[in-house]
Parts: C-alpha cells; sequence; structure tokens
C-alpha cells in the first residue's frame, strides 16, 4: 500500500506534464530522426506504471487515475485559458480509457506468469493504440505516430527492464 500511493502520484504528475507538455511543445525523438508531441517520454513511463499500480492495487484504482489526470489537466487548461490544453486532455482520457482497457485485458492473465512479459506487451499493445487515437483526436492526422510510437517505446523498454530488474532483486513471496 506504501509503494502505491507514490507510484500513484508519480503517474498523475506524469499525465498532466505530458499533456501540457504535448499541448505545447514537439521534440525529437533520440535514436529514430522522428518528431512526436514532447509529452511522449512521460506518456511511456506512464503505460509501464499503469501496470505497476494494477499489480499492487487493482484495476480500478489504476483506471481512476486516469480520469482524475484528464480532469485535473483539463481544468489547469481551462482556468489557465489554454485551449490547447483542454483538447490534449480530451484526447489524453479517451485514448487512455481505450488503450489501458486493452493493456489491462493483455496484462491481467499475463502478470502472474511473468510480470516482465505482462508488462512489456500489454504496454506495448497500449503504446500503438494510445498513439492512434491520440493523433486523430488531438491532431485530426497521424503525423507524428512514428515518433510518438517510437518514443513510448524507448520508455516502456527502460521500465521494462526496470521491472525484470526489480523482480530479481526482490523476488515476490506469495
Amino acid at each position: 500500500m506504501k509503494t502505491f500511493f507514490p507510484l500513484a502520484t508519480c503517474y498523475l504528475g506524469l499525465v498532466i506534464l505530458a499533456n501540457w507538455l504535448a499541448s505545447a511543445y514537439v521534440v525529437g525523438v533520440p535514436l529514430t530522426g522522428y518528431q512526436a508531441p514532447a509529452g511522449v517520454f512521460c506518456i511511456g513511463a506512464v503505460l509501464v506504471l499503469r501496470d505497476w499500480m494494477q499489480q499492487l492495487r487493482g484495476l480500478v484504482w489504476t483506471m481512476s487515475l486516469v480520469y482524475a489526470a484528464g480532469l485535473i489537466s483539463w481544468a489547469a487548461g481551462d482556468i489557465a485559458g489554454w485551449t490547447s490544453l483542454e483538447k490534449i486532455a480530451i484526447a489524453s482520457v479517451v485514448a487512455f480509457t481505450v488503450s489501458e482497457t486493452i493493456e489491462a485485458v493483455i496484462f491481467t492473465p499475463i502478470r502472474k506468469r511473468n510480470l516482465t512479459l505482462g508488462v512489456a506487451a500489454s504496454a506495448t499493445i497500449g503504446n500503438a493504440v494510445d498513439s492512434f487515437l491520440f493523433l486523430i483526436i488531438a491532431f485530426g492526422g497521424m503525423g507524428f505516430f512514428w515518433g510518438q510510437f517510437w518514443g513510448k517505446s524507448e520508455m516502456i523498454a527502460i521500465g521494462t527492464l526496470l521491472t525484470a530488474m526489480r523482480r530479481r532483486v526482490v523476488p515476490v513471496t506469495v
């Protein structure tokens, strides 16, 4: 339980930061030559954090954070008069709802057999779905798809590696 709340705080903060960055900046994705909305690296980490939090606390808690982060992002955009942030927040909630649901369907049966594989598989599939839906809703096209996909994939690879390392250093005893 005490691990869940810091992860949840990180999750909320990263989603809000990602939405703001995506509404304002475009970045180059290392090792690819592609560009993506600047929140791409935050969201790659979020896709892994979702799995970790589901493992710790369950799906209901995790999915409620998706809506909380979207609502906070939208409210911040509304208060500040940043209509681009409001649009990004709406796109984020819709894309997250669909991709995180698909991710949970994939992660849930795999996690008990192999947590690391569950994180890698679910986050990668969630990445593709999230990238597609988010870009269509937020930007009206797929111009950033490969940058978005590969940027998040880089973060997913790091998260998967951290998951594997953690499992070796602190084995689960059930």
